[in-house]
């Protein structure tokens, strides 16, 4: 059974619930992990998660690149730990994952630095170039699953998803 953890910023909605249903559904084993501080996603970054995850689902908002991180109180944050968005620079510094699928549903998180940084180590990366409508990049995940879990390789599969419409057309992969 494939293994896929979603990876969940909170102000993405319930986008990442709706995706856990649909993979499972897909008879994907899904786990979720909330991010709550940011490093909480450094230990995602720093492959802490002991799922051993085939994919991973990035669901957050991205803007100019970047991927926007929860904000805090100042008193709130751990030593050392950074208090901004992720761009191509801090994925840099803490990416530890490899042999991955990754698909990031940030918006504008797939620019050519970030795909660079994410597909490193043997990763394939899966983002959008554009600011997309957030339905269009759910639909675009769920419709890639659906192939990969009738056994369509992953480059057909991402094809096949990015023809859904202009939305879905703007994501791009970095394959490895």
């Amino acid at each position: 059974m494939e293994k896929a953890l979603i990876v969940s910023f909170s102000d993405a909605g319930n986008e990442a619930q709706a995706l856990r249903q649909v993979l499972e559904l897909y008879g994907f084993l899904v786990l979720i992990k909330y991010i709550g501080r940011p490093s909480d996603f450094i230990d995602v970054l720093e492959d802490k998660v002991e799922l051993n995850a085939d994919y991973i689902i990035i669901s957050c908002h991205g803007e100019d690149g970047r991927i926007i991180m929860p904000k805090l109180h100042e008193s709130v944050y751990l030593q050392d730990e950074p208090k901004h968005d992720f761009s191509s620079t801090e994925i840099e510094m803490y990416i530890k994952l490899s042999s991955k699928i990754i698909i990031n549903t940030g918006c504008s998180t797939g620019n050519k630095n970030m795909m660079d940084v994410f597909s490193k180590n043997n990763n394939t990366y899966i983002a959008p170039t554009d600011y997309v409508d957030g339905n269009a990049v759910f639909i675009f995940v769920a419709y890639m699953f659906y192939s990969l879990s009738r056994n369509i390789d992953v480059f057909t599969s991402f094809n096949k998803a990015r023809q859904l419409d202009n939305d879905t057309g703007s994501m791009i992969m970095s394959l490895k």
